[in-house]
């Protein structure tokens, strides 16, 4: 074998080979590590000696954009100073600061419906583990199109979804917490949930209560028509599980749910419950079918086009403190 030795311009120039998988996707880029933003996915990269790459040791956000206002942007804000601060991770601009850039970069996409990913890494530094060597972390902002798959999602309630129960081990309760780059279990559940068929796959703890999906938080309606999510012990606390737990109370006032109850769930309760959904970024999913078990009806429930309709509401006409004008 005889390895070449590429140039700059073989790598970067005009539209490389390596980068098709997801250019059509991929609209503008900010990394603090260059100062600026880019919107040629070629140079979309990230220094391999990032200890985010090699280490797992960073935190991420991720949040939709719906007719150019942000959606949840302040609690995603928060939820990343509280990752930051759980891990002794320094951010690199005060949260001000990440909020413009992160706003800015949007605004240069010039993407009116998108998702916004926000990460924050350890810094630059070596391929060792000690997280001192890095001199200072990095921040990176990068803005995803809609797809045809993300379209339908925001456009018709998902149907015929199915799930299982994973054998992958569950997240320490501490690891839980963070939104960390640190994903291998969570890919692994994807994996196993593939493999099976199905969607998604869902964690339960030691000791047998419901916890999340790989990526989503999930619920159910009991037979008894409350709404019922599991706590926070073993499970992140998600921005879109929060916010349908506050839209979900005007089911409970208009007698649609007779309550809102955060409590142990058993595996048992959940194949017994009327609805089981997954919440996540401003989305419900309805899942008719786990363990090869028919979910209610077999089909996507009230609660859930309820929820549905309340998140596509919210998110084009909802309150100020969840969409956050983007500044074109």
């Amino acid at each position: 074998m005889s390895l070449r030795i590429l140039s700059r311009d073989e790598i970067f120039a005009g539209e490389p080979e390596w980068r098709e998988p997801g250019r059509s996707r991929y609209l503008a880029m900010y990394f603090s590590v260059f100062g600026g933003v880019v919107t040629d996915p070629a140079l979309m990269v990230i220094p391999l000696d990032d200890h985010i790459i090699n280490r797992g040791d960073g935190i991420f956000e991720y949040f939709p954009v719906k007719n150019g206002y942000a959606y949840c942007f302040e609690a995603h804000l928060a939820r990343l100073v509280r990752s930051a601060e759980i891990i002794s991770l320094d951010l690199p601009f005060d949260i001000a600061t990440i909020k413009q850039i992160a706003l800015e970069t949007i605004a240069i996409s010039g993407a009116r419906d998108c998702g916004v990913r926000l990460f924050v890494s350890r810094g630059l530094g070596d391929f060792a583990c000690d997280p001192t060597t890095p001199k200072k972390s990095l921040f990176y902002v990068i803005v995803l199109g809609m797809g045809l798959r993300d379209s339908r999602r925001t456009g018709i309630l998902p149907e015929n979804v199915s799930a299982i129960t994973t054998h992958v081990p569950l997240k320490p309760g501490f690891y839980a917490q963070v939104k960390t780059t640190c994903y291998i279990l969570n890919a692994l559940v994807h994996l196993e949930a593939h493999q099976n068929n199905a969607r998604f796959g869902i964690w339960y703890d030691q000791e047998g209560h419901l916890a999340e999906a790989a990526t989503e938080n999930v619920a159910i309606v009991s037979q008894e028509k409350i709404f019922k999510y599991p706590r926070f012990e073993h499970v992140l606390k998600g921005t879109g599980l929060i916010r349908g737990v506050e839209l979900a109370k005007e089911l409970v006032k208009s007698g649609e749910l007779r309550g809102i109850s955060q409590t142990d769930i058993t595996q048992h309760e959940v194949y017994e419950s009327l609805e089981m959904l997954i919440l996540g970024s401003g989305r419900v999913t309805p899942i008719v079918k786990y363990d090869g078990r028919t979910i209610g009806t077999g089909k996507p429930g009230p609660v859930s086009h309820r929820l549905w309709e309340l998140f596509q509401k919210d998110r084009t006409e909802g309150p100020s403190e969840v969409r956050t004008p983007v500044p074109y």
